[in-house]
């Protein structure tokens, strides 16, 4: 298979939430993969999940902007509005 992205990412298991705008609680999801640039996220079965969201990775304290890029049945690839730095661990 031919990689496509620009940066490789870290294959992971990160828990996330995930902030659709109108819901202050937000959906848990799991990070597969990341880097600065995306990641892999899968969601609970039957999750819509918008096209522009905030994503917070692990223990973060702050949520980062992200747009889908693309998406297969319970899983979604985002790229973050702003790029971010990726600890070499995260908390969580």
């Amino acid at each position: 298979m031919n990689e496509r992205r620009a940066k490789l990412r870290a294959d992971t298991v990160v828990h996330g939430r995930a902030t659709f705008a109108g819901d202050a609680h937000g959906v848990r999801c799991t990070a597969l993969n990341f880097s600065p640039a995306g990641a892999c996220l899968m969601f609970p079965g039957g999750t819509p999940v918008p096209r522009y969201f905030q994503l917070a990775l692990g223990l973060e304290p702050a949520a980062s902007d992200v747009r889908v890029v693309w998406r297969r049945a319970e899983v979604v690839g985002v790229a973050f509005v702003a790029p971010r730095a990726v600890p070499d661990v995260l908390p969580g």
